[in-house]
């Protein structure tokens, strides 16, 4: 059973997480501190209020399609056919504190291949050209996706849950992770230090993704744009 309680929580939650973190970092950015951050843009491109409207309405939309995705994950007819677990003491501390960094590398391996396979131009004209109308991306961008684009950004984690255990509580705390490491790449500015712009995917490599289209297809590391060779800074 799909509790419509539970659903309203989990898409408020969502709605009220982009608008303080997202939206807020968007106006500091953009408009109340503009001056002082024009020295980090990495591109020069104006951001119109169109485009942050086309940012926001997709996110939306992509939080709808999250939290049902999320709801049905955690319903009474799915949950308990998944190896999610609610006690710490079910499993190892060491698989506790292994849990976070195993599903970063699971999701940034499968949102290489998935947004490569994207930009292939039968794919790209249908699905995902709607994040890249913003060619010079913000905060509010981080989750403008179109529906089917939401579906494959966020599917990877059914099998998972299947296949090995996690902590509901870690999915919450995963879920929050995900969420900031796609606003860090939309920020629109250049403030991370040199050597960690060669390990992560920083802002400075998505913005150039946005505006080129054919290279940088990571998510949090650079680690498979470097090995395919599609690094580009």
């Amino acid at each position: 059973m799909i509790h419509t309680k539970f659903i309203g929580i989990i898409f408020l939650v969502q709605i009220l997480r982009y608008g303080l973190i997202a939206g807020g970092l968007c106006y500091l950015i953009y408009s109340l501190k503009k001056e002082y951050f024009k020295k980090y843009y990495i591109q020069n491109t104006e951001v119109t209020k169109s485009q942050l409207k086309n940012e926001f309405k997709y996110s939306i939309l992509s939080f709808l399609i999250l939290t049902v995705l999320n709801a049905t994950m955690l319903s009474d007819y799915v949950r308990p056919q998944t190896l999610i677990y609610s006690n710490i003491e079910d499993y190892s501390i060491v698989w506790s504190i292994l849990t976070i960094p195993v599903l970063i590398i699971i999701n940034d391996f499968y949102f290489y291949w998935m947004h490569r396979i994207l930009h292939h131009k039968y794919f790209f004209k249908r699905f995902h050209q709607i994040h890249h109308l913003s060619m010079n991306p913000t905060p509010l961008a981080s989750f403008c996706f179109h529906p089917v684009e939401a579906m494959l950004e966020f599917i990877w984690i059914f099998p998972v849950v299947f296949l090995i255990p996690v902590n509901k509580y870690l999915l919450i705390t995963y879920a929050t992770v995900s969420f900031l490491n796609n606003v860090k790449g939309h920020l629109g500015i250049d403030i991370f230090p040199q050597h960690l712009n060669t390990i992560i995917n920083s802002s400075k490599h998505h913005s150039l993704h946005h505006k080129n289209f054919t290279s940088n297809f990571g998510l949090y590391f650079l680690i498979w744009d470097k090995f395919f060779k599609t690094e580009r800074i």
